[in-house]
C-alpha cells in the first residue's frame, strides 16, 4: 500500500508540475495576450476580465506562481510547499471558468488538475498534519 501511495504522489507531482511550468511558461514567453474575435462564442464577460488581467500584469504574476509551484513539486522535500502554494492559483482559475465561462472543456482542463492537487494534498497528510500538532 505505501509503494502505492509513493507511486502516485510521484505520478501527480510530475503531472501538475509538468502541465504548470508550461501553462506559466506560456503566459510569460510562449505566448502573447490573448485577443478575441468579436463574433467569439466565450462570453463578454469572461473576455473582459482576461482582457484586464492581461493589460494590468496580472496573469505574469500568475505564471511566475505556476511556474514556482511546478519546480517545488518536482521536489520531494518542498512537494508540499508547492502543492499549498498552488491551491488557491487552481482554485481561483477553476472559479473564473466555472462563474464567467461557458465552456465545459475549460472546466475540465482546470479541474482536473484542482482535484489532482488536493488528492496530493490528502497523500501527504503525514507531512502537513505536523504543522497544526499540539
Amino acid at each position: 500500500m505505501k509503494n502505492i501511495q509513493t507511486i502516485l504522489l510521484w505520478l501527480i507531482s510530475i503531472a501538475l508540475a509538468a502541465f504548470f511550468i508550461y501553462k506559466g511558461l506560456t503566459k510569460h514567453w510562449l505566448g502573447a495576450c490573448k485577443v478575441y474575435p468579436a463574433d467569439s462564442p466565450i462570453p463578454q464577460d469572461y473576455i473582459n476580465v482576461i482582457t484586464a488581467f492581461c493589460n494590468a500584469g496580472f496573469l505574469k504574476m500568475v505564471g511566475a506562481l505556476q511556474i514556482l509551484s511546478g519546480v517545488l513539486l518536482l521536489v520531494p522535500r518542498t512537494r508540499l510547499l508547492g502543492a499549498v502554494l498552488l491551491l488557491p492559483v487552481i482554485f481561483n482559475i477553476f472559479m473564473i471558468h466555472f462563474f464567467l465561462d461557458n465552456r465545459s472543456e475549460e472546466l475540465v482542463e482546470s479541474g482536473i488538475p484542482l482535484l489532482g492537487n488536493i488528492l496530493l494534498i490528502a497523500l501527504m497528510a503525514n507531512k502537513w498534519k505536523v504543522l497544526f500538532a499540539k
